[in-house]
């Protein structure tokens, strides 16, 4: 897949938010929506083919979770690797 575009990051942080959510230890995210001047504005590299894209996104509620962040962490990186 070609990431370097805002459609291919849009696609591959809705598949992370899917496979998260049915993963058989699941993790739980959400996406934010950037638009297209904020995230070129960011990431000149990457082709703006789209009016924006979604981008993966956890906000960890409780001080107890900060314990999990490593392991969390680790869950989505496999995730994101994985097609």
């Amino acid at each position: 897949m070609d990431t370097t575009t805002l459609t291919a990051v849009d696609a591959a942080s809705a598949r992370v938010l899917a496979a998260g959510m049915n993963h058989p230890d699941p993790v739980f995210l959400s996406t934010l929506r950037a638009g297209r001047d904020a995230f070129t504005a960011r990431h000149p590299g990457i082709t703006a083919d789209a009016d924006g894209a979604r981008i993966l996104r956890s906000v960890l509620m409780k001080p107890e979770s900060e314990q999990h962040i490593e392991r969390i962490h680790e869950q989505v990186e496999q995730l994101a690797r994985s097609r």
